[in-house]
């Protein structure tokens, strides 16, 4: 009966052994396994860093408008293509336009306009001829425009009914020039200016010291020196 019970136990012992073999043999296979993916991690990560790995497309976001609204649910910018080109638009609490930056011009330059209350704005634009500042008093009427033309640069000041320049200081190709002008039509040259004979039709050049006074009809009424 103990022989019986001696050889059980032995039995007992070697499964155990082999058991323990096995754990041991399936562990060490789990190491090599991490230390596998661990390494082929490290070297993906450095095929991207070397430039070996294309990098992700990002693909871009197209649309025609974007709008942008505050925590109320009201519009305040915009983003979208005008008949100027694009714009980004700026709106107020009230939902009132104040201010643009974008194309104007049908896209053959860029502006920064800013409006205040009563159609009041200024204009800051660049096109191909030079960068213009204009100046609309608070009833939208254009007043003020500064200017550098190819030509040379200007400032008008223009009457409230828009119809033209009451003051304008030029310089047109290095000859000066300051122009005073009523409603009725009169004018007033002070520097440079060219003159067209009526018999001749020569073209006769003034200096910046001449004064030249003007009628409704641009007839000469007087002039100096």
């Amino acid at each position: 009966m103990a022989s019986h019970e001696q050889q059980d136990l032995v039995t007992r012992l070697e499964r155990l052994e082999r058991e323990n073999r096995r754990l041991k043999q399936a562990g060490v296979l789990a190491v090599l396994l991490c230390c596998s993916a661990f390494l082929m991690g490290q070297v993906k990560t450095g095929q991207v860093k070397t430039g070996q790995v294309k990098p992700r497309t990002v693909r871009p976001v197209e649309a025609e408008q974007f709008v942008l609204k505050d925590i109320e649910g009201k519009k305040r910018a915009e983003l979208l293509m005008e008949a100027g080109g694009p714009g980004l638009v700026l709106y107020d609490h009230e939902g009132n336009r104040i201010g643009r930056f974008g194309g104007v011009g049908e896209g053959n330059g860029a502006g920064l306009s800013l409006q205040g209350p009563g159609g009041s704005r200024v204009s800051l634009i660049f096109r191909q001829d030079g960068p213009h500042l204009l100046l609309f008093d608070t009833n939208g009427k254009f007043r003020t425009e500064l200017g550098a033309s190819a030509k040379g640069p200007y400032l008008f000041f223009n009457d409230p009914k828009e119809k033209g320049p009451r003051i304008a200081l030029i310089i047109e190709n290095d000859a000066p020039q300051l122009q005073i002008s009523d409603q009725e039509g009169f004018t007033a040259v002070l520097g440079s200016n060219s003159l067209v004979s009526t018999k001749t039709k020569e073209v006769q050049r003034t200096t910046a010291a001449s004064l030249l006074l003007f009628g409704k009809e641009r007839e000469i009424i007087w002039r100096t020196p």
